[in-house]
């Protein structure tokens, strides 16, 4: 009987192209790796354990294995998948996944790829809730949903290792600090490779940071639900300085394709479309009774499963469907829809669309609640749907109260809350049944049971924004949920408290308000002071600010057509906010956890993001503000507290002026060595101002770009960037100051200087050789031991004493004389021996 029952899993497992588990397979032999004997151990045991598992109800709760909260990138485990057991050989291939991952020391990276709809995140699901994962993984699971949306960028990777952090280590509430990373996007469209290949450099960096402070520290496992672009996995493979040391960190994705697989210790489990047998019997299986006799099931749809192509959410979309249509006795249009299902293109999404507006259309709703149920569906999609997460996990209550509030709004029933209550459990059971929205169980952290909907598909959630994308649905939805979104939504008693609804509502208005184009409320919200209060007290401060400030930003870049009101709508906002920040930091009663350090960078935040838009007497205001405050003293934020004061002075109508000011302040926080990649920020914004005021041929801002130059040199120690700063500067210097000038002098000196940081000596020495008769004084010097130094470097002694012993002729000054004797000592040390001198 064990013979047989392995027999049938191995076979089913070929059918959907997967290669059977080690347990199935030929036993290791004597001669066998120590390796694979204790692999195949492990996942023996693992089955063994996994006995009792599968006779567990279907509605058992496992919400407690993953640790998880309600934020933009990071979401819980769905607790229930789109695929039937069948494909999956009763959990036998998600077995065979975690047993590698588990157990096998030549991966780190597991990608499950197939097309939409057919099971990835089920098998992964299923994978991540194994006695064995909870076994290995000590320190936990963490689940992102990504959403197959796009490739990752730099601020995107660092979201997210931010909300990982937030997760493995969810006692420390001083997040993990990636200011060492010296890169600001770009943000340009069409970049430049060097530019793209700047932001890789930059994020594998961040990944070395986040491998040093979680992944050497945790033993957890990542899951990635929707990876775009399958190559951003290596941002997530950490490494060890150590090699004695293991990473016990893994990670498992899901992807659509894998044309860009990675090679590098990557494994790839590919799941195939189901076979005609496994395709039909769960059709069949997903039918009622009353569908499989009914008189037209021969002739009408008894094949139809035949044009899903062996995907599992297709059919299961569509055997739902035809149940619903037969109870409504909707036969004509069951005709119909067949005779345009099969005539309809081979992929999932668009059969998957075909369905679902079908499933809308003469529903067992009735013709009275069908736009209805359109519209709540829209609604849903527009206002809970994530940034990068998918698979929202939303409480019953804020659903319910969106629900009730499209209803009331465009229907008859708006003084009858009876039947908008009878409606809308209509259309949540409808949705429950079609499978648009699941019902799935959760835990609120006072234990205490309560219903949690999630859309169960990345196409399901498509189709939902795909509704709401209309400039006319947008409108409508604005006027069902945003002009009285509040008194909506606070009028509807929830059955746990109204906390959810005002945490959404708190977290979202602004964001939807602005979706609807209704920059008039936006701005009025945001300048709101007990919003913004509520916003901090919900949310905490320091992630409260960063979306506040996030909403802001969006709404001037939405006003580039009336810049006078969109930068006072961007002062007064933040104003606003200081007052906020100022009166709960002074409040002995406050309800906010609020400590300096806290507020000291929630207030440089406020400042930079003002600094960027070129304010810099109101940055600076909030800047004065914290030190008034006591919050943090000077070297905390990077500037004297006399250079703030002269520059509250600056008008920003004054635009030149202003990006003077603000590659003052970069170079300043440079000098100190504080918050340097803000630093970088201002630097470049200030740069790119002048050059939209001036122009690329202007002198000043060829001075200005050598100025830069020399912090990137100094400072920085980004020679690359600093050597085309210089570059960029010389033709102006030539056609304007002549070939004779100080500043071009100086300028081909920094030239030559970057070029032996980048490695060209030999442009290098080209370079000062030709330059050193023209020039007098400390600087030939400076020139002449540079050049005594290249040729140390590669290794032509002679030349380096000769040029070295005449730069110490020209000098009184002990400190140079003996720094230019070590230099001579060694290129002599260095003639009778065969090595040379590296940079």
């Amino acid at each position: 009987a064990q013979q047989t029952t392995q027999r049938k899993h191995f076979n089913s497992l070929k059918n959907i192209g997967m290669n059977p588990p080690l347990a199935m397979r030929t036993p290791p032999s004597r001669n066998s790796s120590r390796e694979d004997r204790k692999e195949m151990r492990v996942l023996q045991e693992s089955i063994q354990m996994n006995v009792d598992q599968e006779h567990l109800p279907d509605n058992a709760s496992y919400s407690t294995v993953l640790s998880s909260a309600h934020t933009d990138a990071i979401t819980k485990t769905p607790q229930r998948g789109n695929v039937s057991v069948k494909l999956t050989s009763e959990q036998q291939t998600a077995r065979t996944i975690m047993s590698s991952i588990c157990c096998s020391e030549a991966y780190n990276a597991h990608i499950i790829s197939g097309t939409r709809g057919i099971g990835k995140t089920f098998v992964a699901h299923n994978a991540v809730q194994l006695p064995l994962a909870k076994k290995t993984f000590t320190d936990g699971i963490v689940w992102v949903g990504l959403g197959h949306k796009k490739a990752l960028s730099y601020d995107d990777l660092i979201e997210l290792y931010q909300v990982i952090c937030s997760q493995v280590f969810p006692k420390v509430k001083k997040s993990i600090s990636f200011d060492s990373v010296l890169y600001v996007p770009s943000k340009r469209k069409d970049r430049s490779e060097e530019e793209a290949q700047d932001e890789k450099n930059a994020m594998l960096h961040a990944r070395d940071i986040m491998s040093k402070n979680v992944a050497q520290k945790k033993n957890v496992l990542i899951c990635l639900d929707g990876i775009a672009d399958p190559a951003d996995i290596r941002y997530f493979q950490f490494a060890s300085d150590s090699s004695s040391f293991k990473v016990k960190c893994r990670v498992l994705a899901t992807v659509i394709r894998n044309d860009k697989m990675p090679n590098v210790r990557v494994k790839l489990w590919k799941l195939s479309a189901m076979n005609t047998v496994q395709s039909r019997d769960l059709f069949i299986d997903q039918l009622s009774t009353e569908s499989r006799h009914h008189p037209d099931f021969i002739s009408t749809y008894s094949e139809s499963h035949q044009f899903c192509h062996g995907n599992p959410l297709c059919i299961l979309s569509l055997s739902q469907m035809i149940n619903d249509k037969l109870r409504s006795n909707s036969c004509s249009s069951l005709k119909k829809f067949v005779s345009k299902f099969e005539s309809a293109p081979v992929d999932p999404k668009m059969k998957s669309y075909i369905i679902l507006e079908s499933a809308f259309s003469h529903s067992s709703l009735g013709d009275s609640n069908t736009k209805l149920a359109w519209r709540c569906f829209a609604a849903f999609a527009c206002v809970f749907s994530r940034n990068r997460a998918f698979r929202p996990f939303v409480p019953n209550s804020p659903v319910r109260a969106l629900f009730r509030a499209v209803i009331s709004r465009i229907s008859k029933m708006i003084d009858k809350p009876r039947a908008i209550d009878d409606a809308t459990d209509k259309i949540l059971d409808f949705m429950v049944q079609n499978r648009i929205l699941n019902r799935i169980d959760g835990f609120d952290e006072k234990l205490f049971p309560r219903i949690l909907y999630q859309v169960s598909c990345d196409i399901y959630q498509e189709f939902g924004v795909e509704l709401s994308a209309n400039n006319g649905t947008k409108r409508k939805l604005n006027t069902l949920f945003i002009n009285e979104y509040t008194t909506m939504f606070n009028g509807v008693s929830a059955a746990f408290g109204s906390n959810e609804i005002d945490f959404y509502m708190l977290k979202f208005l602004p964001e939807h308000s602005l979706k609807a184009n209704e920059l008039e409320d936006a701005s009025l919200t945001l300048q709101d002071m007990r919003f913004i209060e509520e916003r901090f007290y919900y949310m905490g401060i320091k992630v409260g600010c960063k979306k506040h400030i996030d909403d802001t930003e969006s709404l001037v870049a939405r006003m580039k057509g009336n810049r006078a009101a969109a930068n006072l709508i961007l002062v007064k906002s933040y104003k606003s906010c200081t007052r906020v920040i100022e009166n709960q930091y002074q409040r002995k009663d406050s309800k906010m956890e609020l400590d300096k350090e806290m507020v000291t960078d929630v207030m440089w935040d406020l400042a930079l993001s003002l600094f960027k838009e070129n304010f810099v007497a109101e940055g600076c205001r909030i800047l004065q503000k914290a030190l008034e405050l006591g919050l943090g003293k000077s070297d905390s934020i990077g500037l004297e507290s006399r250079m703030i004061s002269s520059l509250l002075k600056t008008s920003s109508d004054n635009k030149k002026q202003c990006a003077r000011a603000i590659i003052l302040i970069g170079s300043a926080m440079a000098q100190s060595n504080t918050k340097l990649r803000d630093a970088l920020h201002l630097l470049n914004n200030g740069l790119s101002t002048l050059e939209e005021e001036l122009g690329n041929s202007s002198l000043e801002l060829a001075r200005a770009r050598v100025y830069v130059g020399e912090i990137l040199y100094r400072d920085f120690k980004t020679y690359q960037r600093a050597l085309q700063m210089f570059r960029g500067a010389l033709p102006i210097f030539m056609k304007e100051l002549g070939e004779e000038s100080e500043e071009l002098f100086d300028a081909i000196i920094l030239i030559g200087k970057s070029c032996i940081h980048t490695g060209d000596l030999d442009t290098a020495l080209e370079i000062l050789k030709n330059i050193s008769p023209k020039l007098k004084g400390s600087i030939a010097l400076d020139v002449d031991i540079k050049v005594g130094y290249i040729y140390i470097i590669k290794g032509n002694n002679d030349k380096a004493i000769e040029v070295l012993s005449k730069a110490k002729s020209t000098t009184t000054d002990a400190g140079i004389i003996e720094r230019i004797e070590q230099l001579i000592n060694k290129s002599r040390a260095q003639q009778g021996s065969e090595g040379r001198y590296t940079i």
